[in-house]
Formats: C-alpha cells, structure tokens, sequence
C-alpha cells in the first residue's frame, strides 16, 4: 500500500501542475498585407464543403483545390467568350473552333453564361502536359465583365465535381 502510495505522488505532481495558467500575454510588432481572406469581395459565393480555397494570384481572383491536384479559380478576364473557350479547347489539343449558340447554357451572376466541356491531355502554362485530364468551364459577362470559373483535374474528379461546380457557379452573386 505505501509503494502505491509513493508511485501516485509523481502523477499528482504532474495534474496539480499542469493545472497552472501559464499564458502570457502577445505584442503584435509586425504587420502583412492584406489577402483575399481579409478583404471584403464583391461577390456572395457558396464553395462547395470538398473544396479548400487557397491563396489568390495575380490571374485568379478566388482560387480553389480539391482532392489531390485539382483546381478551380474565378478570374476577371480579357477578349470574348469565343476567344477565352477557343483557349481554353487548345489547352486540350482540341480544335478551337466553337459555336457558342451550341454550348450548355448556365444562368450566373444575373446573366446567362455558357459551359465548355472537354478532356485529354493539358498542356498547361509553364508547357507542363498532362494526359487523362478534364477541364469544366464557365463563362459569363455580368456588369461590364467577363468572369471565367475554370476547373481543372483528372478527368474522372472533374466528372464527380460536375455537381458541385454548377452550384457555386449558380451561388454567384454580386454583392
């Protein structure tokens, strides 16, 4: 009983004593930028809960990943509709030419905007190319802009966000 006794005084020690507050209290000295995180957007967006949105860049306003390598961004974007789908097809080694009146329509951002599907290899910037990938796209102009949501992964990831693309597409909203 005594060597019970003396083996529970170490454990007692050890409760009583991390019971103390030892917090101190912080002085901020530094300061960063302010991120897209900080910022307040113009847009009111539902993101999907399988995606983690990620640090904007220079070309992608609101950037996000899902499961390992796939990427979804909006951007502000320059040229037309057709321009911006013919890309977008010789990214896929895709023939460029595109009828816009035949593209999957999609109602966004208070106007009706079009979906390019396609898939393949992707010769993405930098010439990097990667083969059995998908691209789902949408684009729209809305108050004087022409948006782009562009998402980007392997085909059959692609395929199982579809849903879910079209849903933030359609949250989109202008503030």
């Amino acid at each position: 009983m005594k060597l019970r006794m003396f083996a529970l005084i170490p454990v007692l020690c050890a409760v009583v004593s991390s019971c103390e507050d030892k917090t101190q209290p912080v002085e901020v000295t530094q300061t960063r930028n302010l991120t897209t995180f900080d910022q307040d957007s113009v847009l009111h967006m539902v993101m999907p809960k399988e995606w983690r949105r990620v640090q904007a860049t220079k070309f992608r306003d609101f950037n996000f990943k899902f499961n390992k390598d796939g990427e979804v961004y909006l951007s502000l974007v320059s040229g037309s509709i057709k321009d911006n789908a013919s890309r977008w097809l010789r990214q896929f080694g895709q023939s460029p030419e595109v009828e816009i009146a035949d593209l999957e329509k999609i109602e966004m951002l208070g106007s009706e905007g079009v979906i390019i599907e396609t898939s393949g290899k992707f010769s993405g910037m930098g010439g990097v190319e990667k083969n059995d990938m998908a691209l789902l796209g949408a684009l729209v102009f809305s108050r004087n802009n022409l948006i782009s949501v562009k998402m980007v992964g392997n085909k059959d990831e692609v395929a199982a966000q579809r849903e879910n693309f079209i849903s933030y597409c359609k949250s989109l909203k202008w503030k």
